[in-house]
């Protein structure tokens, strides 16, 4: 085979526009705005280090991890404990641990940067490779070369994988993995039907085995593409080349191969060719809801039951929230309704593919007819099989009881491939003739894929916010406090003086405690209706007289899963101290001398960012560290609270000690969200 010819100029300079703004976009929203690429998607690093986990795991020669460091997503069997998701990324983490082991378990973000790499380079390829396929290799015009500039921008900025990258952990990472690995399949794919060999069909082995590896149903769906693909070529010329059975060969390789390492490892893992036992998963034994959603549908949560309610989660056209403050655009306000009785594992606020990348969507949709056209030419033969096989992608999230905005991901390959064709069997007519309808038809592309870029950025950005929380949140609703200030649009709604949190707030609501004590915010989840955006901590001054006695006085009550009671004690020789009690559970200060007549502080705050309450003494120093959120039987997570015991001035008094509630350091976005709210 002749070595091809280098790109024209034109084709190079549009697919260098193309995905350098497209990673312009991603790479901002990964690093999240600043310079951060070890970060994890919360504070505390959980599901940002499974693969390291999973990589170390394979380095001593063995699949399964330790005990317990999978948290709920573990399966255990037999006393072992595996990870469900498939190796790949682990695989890629292997050579920077044989140096070192400094970086594990924040090596996602440059796990997310290459995948996305990956994914640009397979789709501007595939781009062109399709342009080849339906009009030769003919120059592209500079019109031409600008639409595909423009499309490069929507496939690699333009999708659920900029939302995608908000979040670097791994249930995100696996999706820019499946999408990347799974487009390189398609490119080789198209080329090893245009022009078999060895390198193309070997190309196409090691992108399906990556596939496979990465994500099961979109290495399947991309593996009997490659069969159908091979069977057609075969039937159609295949028969009449000298090589044909080797070829052949080649492409049932490329297919079954990397189906049968999937099996294996699948039944070595779980012992069954590809579903793995989610009784044995540990959520399954802590959730009562999961245990529900099994019995309900069989002893499994997949099935065409689920066809209603996922189809229109995630193509319905009406699935986005516009709203009247920055930035404008939200999930939709609730998650979706479970329809025909079915019942759903779990279920998240979930934007629809159509609603937030409609030029792709509509030049994918178009696909089916321009194919049923060319269904009498040899390009249907190239591209049938790559479409086919991207829209079998979908069909394992579109068949499963669990909805969420990042299974929207595994439209993507659709998205790509199916516009390409699209692009290049209508483009060309539309971008002939006057200027003013190619620059009509530019503007609209360009329109439609800022549109998609900037609801993607914006629905990413917020969720990283409201799930890493801390300063990303302040930060977050702090610009939207100035942004709606500034141009007088309409903020979100204000609740004050809230002492208990309301269930039927609408997402986007702001909460504020009495005197501004602290700020929530309702995020529309099921799961986790409020989470606490910040908050003064709690302060006690006790005041330690002559004449104190020894005994102990209840401060506070910190009342979260467990309820735990911070607790002075003082001895008659001016040595005091601060105990945390849960129950039997006792977790002490050290003991330390106050001068007759002098004080000691005692302070409870709130680490928003990783949600624990932190008690601390001056001096003294850290007593207690804990969780601070309440989880109740359903799993339903809300913020915890501190409630210092109105009888525990009167029997410090006894003991000789004087307590006062003196101001920890206030709230910032608070009075100014509230103020702005008295004044509308």
């Amino acid at each position: 085979m002749r070595p091809p010819a280098p790109p024209h100029p034109r084709v190079v300079v549009a697919s260098l526009a193309g995905c350098l703004l497209g990673g312009l976009v991603y790479l901002l929203v990964l690093l999240d705005l600043a310079w951060s690429p070890t970060r994890t998607a919360v504070g505390l690093g959980y599901g940002s280090n499974f693969f390291d986990i999973q990589a170390n795991a394979l380095l001593d020669g063995h699949l399964d991890v330790p005990e317990g460091s999978l948290g709920i997503e573990g399966f255990v069997l037999g006393g072992r404990t595996f990870m469900y998701f498939p190796p790949f990324p682990a695989l890629l983490r292997i050579p920077v641990m044989l140096v070192t082991h400094e970086f594990d378990g924040r090596l996602t973000v440059a796990s997310m940067a290459l995948g996305w790499l990956v994914l640009a380079v397979m789709s501007a390829r595939l781009l062109w490779l399709v342009r080849t396929v339906l009009r030769g290799s003919t120059v592209p015009s500079r019109r031409e070369a600008a639409a595909a500039a423009v499309l490069l921008v929507a496939m690699t900025g333009g999708t659920v994988i900029t939302f995608v990258a908000a979040l670097p952990w791994v249930y995100h990472e696996v999706y820019v993995w499946s999408v990347a690995t799974v487009v390189g399949a398609l490119y080789w794919l198209v080329r090893a039907g245009l022009e078999p060999s060895r390198r193309s069909l070997g190309w196409l082995g090691a992108f399906a085995l990556a596939a496979v590896l990465t994500r099961t149903t979109g290495g399947f769906a991309v593996c009997g593409a490659a069969v159908l693909a091979g069977g057609w070529w075969w039937l159609s010329e295949g028969r009449r080349r000298v090589d044909g059975r080797r070829l052949l060969v080649g492409f049932l390789a490329a297919g079954l191969l990397p189906v049968a390492a999937s099996v294996a490892l699948n039944e070595v893992k779980f012992g069954h060719p590809y579903l793995f036992p989610l009784q044995d998963q540990v959520w399954t034994q802590v959730n009562d809801h999961r245990r529900e959603a099994l019995s309900a549908n069989g002893g499994h949560i997949t099935g065409p039951q689920f066809l209603p309610t996922t189809t229109q989660a995630y193509l319905s056209p009406t699935g986005l929230r516009p709203t009247p403050w920055f930035p404008w655009v939200s999930l939709p306000d609730a998650p979706p309704v479970e329809r025909d009785g079915v019942v759903l594992d779990q279920t998240y606020r979930t934007a629809s593919v159509t609603a937030t990348t409609p030029l792709l969507s509509l030049l994918a949709l178009a696909a089916v007819p321009v194919l049923v056209l060319l269904r009498r030419r040899r390009s249907f033969r190239l591209l049938a099989p790559p479409v086919l096989g991207a829209a079998v992608v979908p069909a394992g999230i579109l068949m499963y009881g669990y909805v969420a905005n990042r299974y929207t991901s595994e439209f993507v390959p659709l998205l790509v491939v199916g516009s390409a064709v699209t692009a290049w069997a209508l483009l060309p007519r539309l971008l002939r003739g006057s200027r003013r309808r190619a620059g009509a038809v530019l503007t609209a592309l360009a329109l439609l894929t800022a549109y998609s870029v900037l609801v993607h950025t914006a629905t990413g950005l917020v969720a990283s916010a409201v799930t890493g929380r801390g300063d990303r949140l302040v930060q977050l609703l702090s610009l939207q406090h100035r942004v709606d200030r500034a141009l007088g649009t309409t903020p979100p709604p204000v609740l004050r003086d809230v002492g208990a949190l309301p269930d039927d707030a609408a997402p986007d609501a702001l909460a504020a405690a009495p005197g501004c004590s602290a700020l929530y915010l309702a995020t529309g989840d099921r799961y986790e209706p409020w989470v606490l955006v910040e908050s003064s901590p709690t302060v006690l001054r006790a005041t330690v007289h002559r004449g104190v006695e020894a005994g102990q006085v209840v401060l506070a009550t910190v009342v979260g899963s467990r309820t735990r009671e911070v607790v002075l004690q003082t001895r008659a020789d001016h040595q005091v101290r601060v105990v945390v009690r849960q129950g039997d559970t006792v977790t002490a200060g050290p003991w330390y001398g106050v001068y007759p007549e002098s004080s000691t502080t005692v302070g409870i705050g709130v680490f928003a960012d990783v949600g624990v309450a932190e008690v601390t003494t001056t001096p003294g120093g850290r007593v207690a560290v804990f969780p601070a959120q309440r989880i109740d039987e359903r799993w339903v997570i809300r913020p915890g609270r501190t409630e210092v015991r109105n009888d525990a001035f009167a029997r410090a008094e006894r003991l000789g000690v004087t307590l006062d509630r003196v101001p920890g350091r206030p709230t910032t976005l608070c009075p100014r969200v509230v103020d702005a709210a008295g004044s509308r």
